[in-house]
């Protein structure tokens, strides 16, 4: 081969290689292993600490990842302290001044992480005292959601050494910490003594309890305990063995702490507000409020000059009014005006009329001459729309309804009709139309419908008008019901039986499907579609039928929450039986592991 052919040949081989990159050294495996702590200014632990400047410096090249969310000073203090990354350093540098005579603890949660493959240092801490001794008790525990039971993250919690319930409104925590991912918090460096013990989301950031922020406490006064800890190049950290690949470890071979537990809750009291005033149809006002009002608003038109006719809707929770504008004068008015007098919430809560002008606007489309005649055109061929829940496989527990999209103004009862229908053959159903407010939108129609039968529900022509004398043609609404073999049942038995526990039987996504109040004989579900089910239960304290959450001015905790600890799988044509221990297994660790979904309590 001369030398022209072998320079040919090593070029392809070359070009080969490049090309191919999955062969050949990878540059190694990833690196797993956190940055290492390798020296302090000051030590860990320093003794009567008055300066402002703190450098540790790690291992290798670091960075910092949701510094914001992780950094956590305790004792707490009004500005943080400044924390960055410089190389190899860790610089903090504090903003207030330090209490004499105090331990404090800088949490960096997982925020430092190495600078290549963002390897997190967890629950990073390093601690110093401005006095001669540093505090060494700590608490620990969880902090569950109280309706729910799953665990909360970013709960700040805190002690207090005052024990009037006005310090946890009043006063920053004496030292804090912030629960993670599990709902796990530590409280560390305490010293000797009984303190009150309380939760808070913090939306104010202020490290007390502000009115509409979610809450919790502890009845019960708690001490600190010695823990068993194991201090290494890492800093302080829980643990339960000793770690020989790490440098230096020294281990304390005592006691853990006890953990606590406490049920965060959002007390009833909202901030109630008028939201907006949206007029997306011409006819139609809409006025929005964030929550029920106690009493419905007073309203009136300013238009003095118009005789204004209209009727008013309110939604089911009262939070929604809408104005059905009802003659083509006011309809045609590009703004209306509207004086609103309704109730309010002020800073501290307290409810308050005021009053307020709105203005609803109408913006008419942009359309073409060909395409507003075709709008008139369908406008004056307008019908009414009704839509039913009627339907080929009709659930045995619903009732047959018939919903209209403007408020009905007349309803001809004889005009409505119910058959069977048997074969080709129909015979009438005896019904009735339930009650009904005036300028209603959704007619029920009561009768007792059989399994497997087909039905058909006829309204005549003419039956129903609206507010604008809109009427519908005649409408045929064909259901059939489920069979008894396409359900299954549950009878639930409390044992020991509670007399005030309501059970719950939940969807995959811990939602309430059915309600039923605990019995001796066992609470009974009826019609349940068959696929997986959980249970939850709580004790009706107060017997008004419902969840209740906590009151701090009451100083009452939300009614308890207990999990039925496995899922339940239903059949077709099946009858199940379940005998529920509610105490057998520890409240916080019964709700079964797919229903548990960590979260934050800040809305």
């Amino acid at each position: 081969m001369n030398l022209k052919h072998y320079s040919l040949l090593l070029l392809v081989f070359v070009l080969a290689s490049c090309a191919n990159r999955g062969i050949g050294p990878q540059g190694g495996p990833r690196d797993s292993v956190p940055p290492v702590p390798v020296k302090y200014e000051p030590e860990m632990g320093a003794l009567e600490f008055k300066g402002n400047r703190i450098e540790i410096t790690f291992d290798e090249y670091i960075q910092l990842d949701k510094l914001t969310e992780n950094l956590l000073m305790s004792p707490p203090q009004k500005t943080p302290p400044e924390v960055k990354a410089r190389g190899k350093k860790l610089v903090v540098l504090l903003q207030d001044t330090l209490r004499d005579s105090t331990t404090y603890t800088i949490d960096f949660g997982d925020a430092v992480c190495d600078f290549r493959e963002k390897v997190p240092l967890r629950n990073y801490s390093f601690y110093f005292s401005t006095g001669s001794t540093i505090d060494t008790l700590a608490y620990t525990g969880y902090v569950y959601d109280a309706m729910n039971l799953n665990p909360l993250n970013g709960i700040y919690v805190g002690i207090h050494e005052d024990k009037e319930d006005s310090a946890f409104v009043t006063k920053q925590f004496a030292r804090v910490a912030k629960t993670d991912s599990a709902g796990y918090f530590r409280i560390g460096n305490m010293k000797e003594g009984l303190y009150r013990l309380y939760a808070v989301d913090d939306i104010s950031h202020d490290y007390r309890l502000t009115i509409g922020e979610s809450l919790a406490w502890a009845d019960e006064e708690i001490a600190g305990s010695v823990e068993r800890l194991q201090v290494t190049g890492y800093g302080l950290q829980d643990t339960v063995a000793q770690d020989t690949t790490l440098p230096d470890t020294v281990v304390q071979d005592v006691a853990l702490p006890e953990g606590g537990t406490l049920f965060l809750f959002r007390e009833e009291q909202q901030r109630l507000y008028l939201q907006r005033t949206l007029r997306k149809e011409q006819h139609r006002i809409q006025i929005l409020f964030s929550s029920t009002p106690d009493s419905l608003p007073e309203l009136r038109f300013l238009n003095d000059s118009l005789d204004l006719n209209y009727v008013t809707k309110y939604s089911e929770k009262k939070d929604t009014v809408t104005i059905w504008l009802a003659d083509s004068i006011s309809i045609a008015q590009d703004s209306l005006f509207i004086e609103a007098r309704y109730r309010r919430t002020d800073s501290l809560y307290h409810l308050e009329w005021f009053t307020d002008t709105l203005r609803a606007i109408w913006r008419a489309p942009k359309l073409s001459a060909k395409a507003k005649q075709a709008q008139d055109r369908q406008n004056r061929n307008r019908r009414l729309d009704l839509k039913s829940n009627a339907s080929a496989k009709f659930e045995m527990y619903d009732t047959l309804y018939l919903d209209c999209f403007t408020p009905l103004a007349t309803v001809e009862r004889d005009s409505f009709h119910l058959y069977e229908r048997i074969d080709s053959i129909t015979q009438p159903v005896p019904f009735k139309i339930a009650d009904y407010d005036t300028l209603t939108m959704r007619l029920y129609i009561l009768a007792k419908l059989e399994p497997e039968k087909k039905y058909e529900l006829v309204v005549d022509s003419g039956a129903l008008h609206d507010i604008y004398g809109i009427t519908h043609v005649k409408g045929t609404y064909a259901l059939q019901v489920k069979t008894l073999s396409d359900y299954s049942t549950l009878r639930v038995k409390l044992n020991p039986f509670v007399p005030k526990a309501r059970i719950q039987v939940l969807n995959k996504n811990d939602q309430v499907v059915r309600e039923l109040p605990a019995v001796p004989e066992g609470a009974y579900f009826e019609y349940l579609t068959p696929e997986t089910y959980y249970m939850r239960l709580y004790i009706d304290e107060n017997e008004d039928g419902k969840w209740t959450t906590g009151s701090w001015a009451e100083k009452r905790q939300p009614e308890p929450v207990y999990y039925f600890p496995e899922k339940i799988q239903t059949k077709s044509n099946w009858d199940f039986e379940e005998e529920w221990d509610y105490q057998a297994v520890e409240q916080t660790k019964a709700k079964p592991a797919e229903l548990v979904k960590a979260s934050s309590a800040k809305k």
